[in-house]
């Protein structure tokens, strides 16, 4: 449609110049419209192309685990869940949710779609031998562009009351309250700071386990100097989790996106959290080789 458009806009032109050299500019110039048209059409084809890509590498890993997929309302965002083992029986059940993704392409461009091209929170429910589920987060997994979805959500609002009243919302309508049921939260990176917030409002929730987790939303974006996430909810400033609920967060030595120092004031209002600094690991490294290892820590 649109070269078609621009092709009839040169013979408009052709006929209209004054002169061969005028026609010649006019010409020229629809030429580079022309190109600049196809370079964007060619752009937005190319987004959509990545976004089903980084959807398929997610299916792909949770086909090859024998994992089930199911599209759940929370509020009103759809969530994709992933799923292994007797999950809706079983007494002790593990629940995972998934870093932040890609929000941003860079400094001042933000993502079409920030699903995680390294899922790497549904990498460590694959070594899990735990029954459990995978929540993924509103507007991911290929519905950025649903109603209701903005780049706020992923963004500066990525940690907002919307968020979590939706991931509480949809975990409620896939399991039902059971006073038997022991639920662990297990968050990679934002994921982390999504459970200790979803902790607060979920009932049944016995532990907290963060991998990597920014918890102190001010201390990490000052020290980046990313922009301050106004809308989010900062787990630093809030008071502590009930001491009914362990807590587990656990840093890699060798991670300079989440250093220890950044989450001192989000631990200094929790005492009764565990906390492990692990040496040779860094924000991605080597947390899914290790996980079996580090659930230990859950039981």
């Amino acid at each position: 449609m649109i070269s078609t458009r621009i092709l009839l806009y040169i013979h408009i032109i052709k006929k209209r110049a004054v002169n061969k050299h005028s026609a010649l500019i006019l010409f020229s110039r629809s030429i580079i419209y022309w190109h600049i048209a196809a370079v964007i059409a060619l752009c937005i084809s190319g987004c959509a192309s990545f976004a089903t890509a980084k959807q398929s590498t997610t299916a792909t890993i949770a086909a090859a685990h024998g994992m089930t997929r199911q599209i759940t309302l929370g509020t009103h965002f759809n969530h994709v869940i992933y799923t292994h083992g007797d999950w809706a029986t079983a007494s002790v059940l593990h629940i995972y949710l998934e870093g932040d993704g890609l929000p941003w392409i860079s400094r001042d461009r933000i993502a079409a779609d920030p699903t995680a091209r390294y899922p790497l929170a549904l990498h460590l429910m694959a070594q899990d031998p735990h029954p459990a589920l995978y929540i993924g987060r509103p507007c991911y997994d290929g519905f950025a562009q649903a109603r209701d979805c903005t780049p706020w959500l992923w963004t500066h609002g990525r940690y907002s009351s919307e968020v979590v009243a939706s991931l509480v919302s949809v975990i409620k309508r896939v399991l039902p309250y059971n006073p038997e049921r022991r639920l662990t939260l297990i968050g990679y990176s934002g994921g982390g700071v999504l459970a200790v917030l979803i902790a607060r409002e979920l009932a049944g929730v016995k532990t907290v386990i963060t991998l990597a987790a920014n918890l102190d939303l001010d201390a990490w974006t000052d020290q980046h100097g990313y922009s301050r996430l106004v809308g989010s909810i900062n787990p630093a400033t809030l008071t502590p989790l009930h001491s009914a609920i362990r807590q587990i967060h656990l840093f890699g030595k060798r991670d300079v996106n989440v250093t220890p120092l950044l989450v001192r004031r989000f631990l200094a209002q929790n005492p009764q959290a565990m906390h492990r600094l692990i040496a040779g690991f860094d924000h991605r490294c080597c947390w899914v080789e290790h996980w079996p290892t580090l659930l230990t820590f859950a039981d």
